[in-house]
């Protein structure tokens, strides 16, 4: 027996802490909690560090029992491998795919959150520009094509 149920496992539990992770980020998004966002990011960097390490412990694995090709291991040679396996791999197989259901709804809900935090970046930018006096109508184009805001002598920190 290939002990490969035990990464699966593990690696349902990452999705699943991910998962709340996204959720509380948005929230921290939508109260502009800066401290909370940076501890989340923190947090998320650390899961998706281990599951990187199980996936390559996992093609370590299959490798070692010469399920994948050693030079170049596809998901696809497992997938195959395994749907021809009897009955005695239908928990890996579930685990599988609770796994990839649980890795969609990560990418919508982080999917969600650059959104989000694309939207809260144009906000706060268009804002410091109000705060300096530009406007979208004072702009003009630099010698490389580009625009940069011309100042005023009117900024809310002057008046």
């Amino acid at each position: 027996m290939i002990p490969i149920a035990l990464i699966f496992v593990r690696s349902k539990e990452i999705l699943e802490n991910l998962s709340s992770l996204l959720d509380e980020e948005r929230l921290a998004y939508g109260q502009s909690d800066s401290k909370k966002i940076i501890n989340l990011a923190e947090q998320k960097q650390s899961l998706l560090d281990e599951m990187n390490q199980l996936n390559e412990k996992k093609i370590n694995i299959l490798i070692k029992f010469d399920i994948v090709d050693r030079r170049n291991p596809t998901e696809e040679e497992f997938k195959t491998w395994l749907s021809l396996q009897d009955s005695s791999m239908d928990d890996v197989r579930l685990l599988i795919q609770e796994c990839e259901k649980l890795l969609k709804k990560c990418k919508t809900q982080n999917n969600t959150n650059a959104r989000i935090l694309s939207t809260l970046q144009k906000r706060n930018k268009h804002l410091y520009e109000l705060l300096q006096g530009h406007s979208i109508k004072n702009k003009v184009y630099t010698s490389r094509g580009s625009t940069r805001p011309i100042s005023s002598k009117h900024t809310l920190g002057r008046a």
